[in-house]
């Protein structure tokens, strides 16, 4: 009899460990719970514009893949709302404004523009700008301030995962660039 009852307890922990190996192993894994996270890929951004408005004037620059940026005309001592836009014109039946996407990810972006060879220009965020959740304005909207007649560049960047929002040179902000764009100015 101790042998049959030894045998029957056996056999009971093979079937318990069949059950739990089954279970584990042959559970259905099509739950939307198991699903892949979307990945979010980065956008192509291959056209940037750039428009200012003084007074009821109004000029826009635009930059195109396949182009190299325009010159940038202002005249001297002259306040100037300027927005910048982003885009991906890879098809140009459906061109995708990417500036919204920029606004919605206000957090892991940063417009930055550095100045070369002019010091008569003062570019600050206009109170329009849109902010991140740090209430830091991420210069889509910006107030360019002219002085006395002169030329530089005015080198433009949009920084993904900026490690701080502010500096004076591209390193200073960390992060990846995302555009990089040089773009003559002539103050006149």
């Amino acid at each position: 009899m101790k042998l049959f009852f030894n045998g029957f307890n056996f056999l009971l922990k093979i079937k318990v460990c069949i059950i739990i190996f089954s279970a584990f192993f042959f559970t259905p894994s099509c739950s939307k719970d198991n699903d892949p996270e979307e990945i979010n890929e980065e956008e192509e951004i291959n056209r940037v514009s750039l428009t200012f408005i003084e007074g009821s004037n109004t000029q826009t620059y635009t930059w195109n893949e396949d182009s190299n940026a325009p010159s940038i005309n202002l005249e001297a001592n002259k306040n100037y709302q300027v927005s910048i836009y982003f885009y991906d014109a890879s098809d140009p039946n459906d061109i995708e404004d990417i500036t919204e996407e920029v606004i919605e990810e206000a957090d892991e972006h940063f417009v930055f523009f550095e100045l070369a060879g002019t010091s008569n220009l003062t570019i600050q965020p206009s109170s329009n700008d849109a902010s991140g959740s740090d209430g830091v304005p991420i210069n889509l909207y910006t107030d360019w301030t002219t002085g006395d007649s002169e030329s530089g560049t005015s080198r433009v960047f949009l920084i993904h995962e900026p490690t701080k929002k502010t500096g004076t040179t591209r390193t200073d902000f960390g992060g990846e660039t995302d555009v990089e764009l040089d773009f003559p100015l002539s103050i006149q």
